[in-house]
């Protein structure tokens, strides 16, 4: 039997399984974190389920540690760390028989999800007119430079509800105006699934015009289409990343003085859909591409007139 160091374990786990970057980075996160509490030369056989759950004490947010981390992290850390001691385990690359990471997870607070308040979208909506306005009759850049081409990722998030790395992988290629569809890859897909897109009436004037800037400016087929880089003298990379997409919506928040992020987006989109009367619950899971069932459920929030009206319907003895 082996007994391999953490970033050997990690390597060879990463080696062996299929995961995207994105995976990778959440393991490599967990495996930092685990070093930098039990230290660098801690080999994963020189752990216990002892010394775990007292790592979990002093690394939960509580009154006398407020600068730890939730509970949802630790679980984050667990749950990969586990998957990392299971493979090792198996493969017998660690001196261990049971996983220490085993039944160490915490009950997390159920919250409900955060959205957007019709004014807050309302307010995003002007914030970016004004700055095209600007940009149009000024001929200089805003603070929120291309203006257009951000409105569109804006309007793409609000009509859609897509994930921001389903986002990034749709090509221009992948969009059929004629039909009013786009198609999601696998590739940026949570579920690992392709996924056809309705687009909305009133998102299609936003992709016709970005499809048309994309003409001009000689897009391939192959070429990411939601990229600020071909339309943008400011930015210089080659392809539209995440961090880019985080840093205008940072910047958006700013100017409406609450947070504005892709993923309010979509649980706004999702809450909208399950309050709706006639709402289909089917549906509402295509639309968002969730796996489960049980996922969709949890953007189920009667409102308090809704309880209110129940409980006035109820018969009186």
């Amino acid at each position: 039997m082996n007994d391999v160091s953490f970033m050997e374990l990690l390597s060879r786990y990463c080696a062996d399984t299929h995961l995207k970057p994105k995976s990778v980075d959440s393991y490599a996160s967990a495996v930092r974190a685990a070093r930098r509490h039990f230290g660098k030369e801690t080999y994963p056989s020189m752990l216990s389920r002892e010394k775990v759950c007292a790592w979990r004490k002093v690394a939960l947010r509580s009154r006398e540690n407020p600068r730890g981390i939730v509970e949802v992290s630790w679980n984050n850390y667990v749950r990969h760390l586990a998957a990392l001691y299971n493979f090792g385990i198996k493969h017998q690359l660690i001196m261990v028989e049971e996983n220490p990471f085993n039944q160490v997870r915490v009950r997390e607070p159920r919250k409900p999800k955060k959205t957007l308040q019709p004014y807050t979208i309302r307010y995003v909506r002007e914030v970016m007119d004004v700055c095209r306005r600007f940009e149009t009759a000024q001929g200089d850049p805003s603070k929120l430079y291309p203006a257009w081409f951000w409105e569109t990722v804006i309007e793409a998030f609000y009509f859609t509800g897509i994930r921001l790395n389903q986002l990034l992988h749709i090509k221009a290629k992948d969009v059929d105006l004629k039909r009013m569809i786009l198609v999601t890859s696998f590739e940026g897909s949570k579920t690992y699934s392709e996924s056809v897109v309705p687009i909305a009436d009133g998102l299609y004037p936003y992709i016709a015009k970005l499809m048309l800037a994309a003409h001009r400016e000689g897009f391939k087929r192959e070429d990411q289409l939601f990229n600020v880089n071909r339309f943008s003298r400011r930015h210089r990379r080659k392809e539209m990343d995440i961090n880019q997409v985080e840093h205008f919506f940072k910047r958006l928040s700013g100017f409406c003085g609450t947070r504005v992020t892709p993923h309010r987006f979509r649980h706004t989109l999702g809450t909208d859909l399950m309050e709706d009367p006639d709402r289909n619950i089917r549906v509402t899971q295509m639309i968002l591409d969730h796996s489960s069932m049980r996922t969709t459920m949890e953007y189920v929030h009667p409102s308090v007139d809704s309880m209110r009206k129940a409980l006035n319907q109820r018969r009186c003895p």
